[in-house]
């Protein structure tokens, strides 16, 4: 086989593998309410905030990545629901710094008059990198 040949190979190979991950990479992020595990990637779990025994007027999410991969920009819709599960409010956050798979970062956010729980859903995030985090 001539060097050209070889080279259309390793490139056909290569496309290929891209291709799997994009693949592997296309199922949208989402997250549930409190603590429910979303499509294995993302678990979003969320707290009134407390300073020291009293609540304060903002909920903390935490953010916990199960994949394998190092993520960032993940992007937050946090909708305010009324005791008849009715939104009273959107808004979008974005989660603290890079997550490592396993790892977890949070976000603090004002409360939503009305609301009495709150559903929280990954929109989207970035591809850093596959592996452990350093």
């Amino acid at each position: 086989m001539t060097s050209d040949g070889t080279l259309r190979v390793v490139a056909t190979r290569v496309s290929l593998a891209l291709g799997l991950v994009l693949a592997l990479l296309t199922p949208a992020a989402w997250g549930q309410d409190r603590d429910q595990p979303a499509n294995g990637w993302f678990r979003v779990s969320w707290a009134p905030e407390m300073n020291g025994a009293t609540p304060t007027p903002r909920i903390e999410a935490h953010v916990n990545n199960a994949s394998p991969y190092r993520v960032t920009n993940v992007r937050l819709q946090v909708e305010g629901l009324s005791v008849d599960s009715h939104p009273v409010g959107r808004r979008f956050a974005w989660a603290v710094g890079d997550i490592g798979p396993g790892g977890e970062t949070s976000v603090v956010m004002e409360i939503m008059p009305g609301a009495v729980t709150y559903r929280i859903t990954v929109v989207s995030f970035d591809l850093v990198s596959i592996g452990q985090a350093p």
